[in-house]
Protein backbone atom coordinates (compact mmCIF):
# COMPACT_ATOMS: atom_id res chain seq x y z
CA UNK A 1 0.00 0.00 0.00
CA UNK A 2 1.62 3.26 -0.93
CA UNK A 3 1.05 6.34 1.05
CA UNK A 4 1.49 9.61 -0.55
CA UNK A 5 3.07 12.33 0.91
CA UNK A 6 -0.28 14.62 1.33
CA UNK A 7 -1.61 11.53 3.33
CA UNK A 8 1.05 11.38 5.51
CA UNK A 9 1.58 15.43 5.94
CA UNK A 10 -2.56 15.01 6.84
CA UNK A 11 -2.20 12.15 9.21
CA UNK A 12 1.00 14.06 11.43
CA UNK A 13 -1.29 17.44 10.97
CA UNK A 14 -4.41 15.96 12.46
CA UNK A 15 -2.15 13.73 15.17
CA UNK A 16 -0.31 17.20 16.28
CA UNK A 17 -3.57 18.85 16.83
CA UNK A 18 -4.97 15.95 18.47
CA UNK A 19 -1.97 16.21 21.15
CA UNK A 20 -3.10 20.15 20.88
CA UNK A 21 -6.34 19.89 21.96
CA UNK A 22 -5.77 16.94 25.00
CA UNK A 23 -3.17 19.56 25.98
CA UNK A 24 -5.13 22.76 25.87
CA UNK A 25 -8.07 20.91 27.75
CA UNK A 26 -5.51 19.77 30.42
CA UNK A 27 -4.19 22.43 31.14
CA UNK A 28 -7.52 24.36 31.02
CA UNK A 29 -8.76 21.75 33.76
CA UNK A 30 -5.87 22.17 35.99
CA UNK A 31 -6.38 25.86 35.82
CA UNK A 32 -10.08 25.37 36.58
CA UNK A 33 -9.68 23.35 39.70
CA UNK A 34 -7.96 26.69 41.31
CA UNK A 35 -5.35 27.41 43.79
CA UNK A 36 -3.69 24.23 46.16
CA UNK A 37 -5.26 24.28 49.89
CA UNK A 38 -3.52 26.08 52.19
CA UNK A 39 -1.44 23.97 54.71
CA UNK A 40 -4.77 21.68 56.58
CA UNK A 41 -2.74 21.76 59.65
CA UNK A 42 -4.03 25.29 61.55
CA UNK A 43 -7.87 25.09 61.17
CA UNK A 44 -10.15 27.99 59.81
CA UNK A 45 -11.50 29.98 62.81
CA UNK A 46 -13.53 31.44 59.96
CA UNK A 47 -14.82 28.13 59.12
CA UNK A 48 -15.21 26.73 62.29
CA UNK A 49 -19.25 26.43 63.04
CA UNK A 50 -19.11 23.64 65.77
CA UNK A 51 -17.87 24.17 69.56
CA UNK A 52 -15.33 21.30 68.68
CA UNK A 53 -12.26 21.37 66.93
CA UNK A 54 -12.56 20.02 63.79
CA UNK A 55 -9.65 17.34 63.10
CA UNK A 56 -6.83 19.64 60.98
CA UNK A 57 -5.55 16.48 58.84
CA UNK A 58 -9.21 15.92 57.60
CA UNK A 59 -9.78 16.58 54.09
CA UNK A 60 -12.43 17.70 52.55
CA UNK A 61 -14.63 15.58 50.05
CA UNK A 62 -13.36 17.61 46.98
CA UNK A 63 -10.06 18.64 48.25
CA UNK A 64 -6.85 16.01 47.52
CA UNK A 65 -5.13 14.28 51.28
CA UNK A 66 -2.87 16.81 52.14
CA UNK A 67 -0.02 16.49 54.28
CA UNK A 68 1.84 19.06 56.35
CA UNK A 69 5.55 20.15 54.72
CA UNK A 70 8.51 18.15 56.01
CA UNK A 71 11.30 20.52 56.80
CA UNK A 72 14.52 19.51 55.15
CA UNK A 73 17.31 18.43 57.07
CA UNK A 74 20.83 20.46 57.16
CA UNK A 75 24.05 20.07 58.89
CA UNK A 76 25.92 22.63 59.51
CA UNK A 77 30.04 21.70 60.77
CA UNK A 78 32.63 23.50 62.75
CA UNK A 79 35.91 22.97 63.30
CA UNK A 80 37.95 23.64 66.87
CA UNK A 81 41.24 24.26 64.97
CA UNK A 82 42.27 24.79 60.99
CA UNK A 83 45.21 23.67 61.55
CA UNK A 84 47.18 20.88 63.54
CA UNK A 85 50.46 18.75 63.80
CA UNK A 86 50.34 15.45 62.54
CA UNK A 87 48.85 12.99 65.06
CA UNK A 88 46.88 15.80 66.89
CA UNK A 89 42.93 15.55 67.01
CA UNK A 90 40.81 17.94 65.60
CA UNK A 91 36.86 18.43 66.88
CA UNK A 92 34.20 19.01 64.66
CA UNK A 93 30.76 19.88 65.86
CA UNK A 94 27.52 21.53 64.62
CA UNK A 95 23.66 21.37 65.02
CA UNK A 96 21.42 19.36 62.79
CA UNK A 97 17.50 20.55 61.22
CA UNK A 98 15.22 18.08 60.74
CA UNK A 99 16.93 15.14 62.24
CA UNK A 100 15.99 13.22 65.64
CA UNK A 101 18.19 12.35 68.95
CA UNK A 102 19.89 9.43 67.87
CA UNK A 103 20.39 9.35 64.41
CA UNK A 104 23.42 8.15 63.07
CA UNK A 105 26.07 10.75 61.64
CA UNK A 106 28.83 9.82 60.21
CA UNK A 107 32.06 11.59 59.49
CA UNK A 108 33.70 10.95 56.54
CA UNK A 109 36.82 11.85 54.86
CA UNK A 110 38.32 12.72 51.04
CA UNK A 111 41.12 10.94 50.24
CA UNK A 112 41.06 12.10 46.95
CA UNK A 113 39.44 9.50 45.00
CA UNK A 114 36.37 9.25 47.07
CA UNK A 115 34.46 9.63 50.63
CA UNK A 116 35.16 7.25 53.39
CA UNK A 117 33.79 6.65 56.59
CA UNK A 118 36.56 7.68 59.87
CA UNK A 119 34.25 7.69 62.57
CA UNK A 120 29.92 7.47 63.74
CA UNK A 121 28.41 9.82 66.26
CA UNK A 122 24.74 10.38 67.42
CA UNK A 123 22.68 13.65 67.32
CA UNK A 124 22.59 14.73 70.96
CA UNK A 125 19.03 16.01 72.26
CA UNK A 126 19.70 19.50 74.38
CA UNK A 127 18.51 23.31 73.59
CA UNK A 128 19.29 22.09 70.13
CA UNK A 129 20.19 18.78 68.31
CA UNK A 130 23.93 18.89 68.50
CA UNK A 131 27.16 16.90 67.30
CA UNK A 132 30.33 16.26 68.43
CA UNK A 133 33.33 13.98 67.19
CA UNK A 134 37.08 14.53 67.60
CA UNK A 135 39.17 12.78 65.52
CA UNK A 136 43.05 12.25 64.99
CA UNK A 137 44.58 13.20 61.93
CA UNK A 138 47.65 11.52 60.83
CA UNK A 139 48.45 12.61 57.50
CA UNK A 140 50.35 15.55 55.87
CA UNK A 141 48.94 18.43 53.40
CA UNK A 142 44.76 19.38 53.53
CA UNK A 143 42.33 17.10 54.98
CA UNK A 144 38.52 17.63 53.68
CA UNK A 145 36.28 16.47 56.08
CA UNK A 146 32.02 16.25 56.18
CA UNK A 147 29.10 15.05 57.87
CA UNK A 148 26.66 13.11 56.17
CA UNK A 149 23.73 11.66 57.29
CA UNK A 150 21.52 9.33 54.37
CA UNK A 151 21.70 12.14 51.23
CA UNK A 152 22.09 14.87 53.66
CA UNK A 153 25.60 16.48 54.49
CA UNK A 154 27.24 19.21 55.62
CA UNK A 155 29.64 22.06 53.97
CA UNK A 156 33.26 20.56 53.51
CA UNK A 157 35.66 21.89 55.94
CA UNK A 158 39.40 21.81 55.25
CA UNK A 159 42.43 21.26 58.01
CA UNK A 160 45.72 21.80 57.41
CA UNK A 161 48.05 18.75 59.06
CA UNK A 162 51.59 19.45 59.45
Amino acid sequence: MKSSLRTRSTRALAAGALSVALLTSAAAAAFAAGPVAPNPVAPDPANSTSAKSPDPLATKPDQPNLKPAVPAASITIRADRTEVKSGQSVTLTGQTKGLKAGDRLDLQRYDGRKWTTVKTVTVKRGSSYTYAVATKLTGMGKEKLRVVHAKTMSPTVTITVK
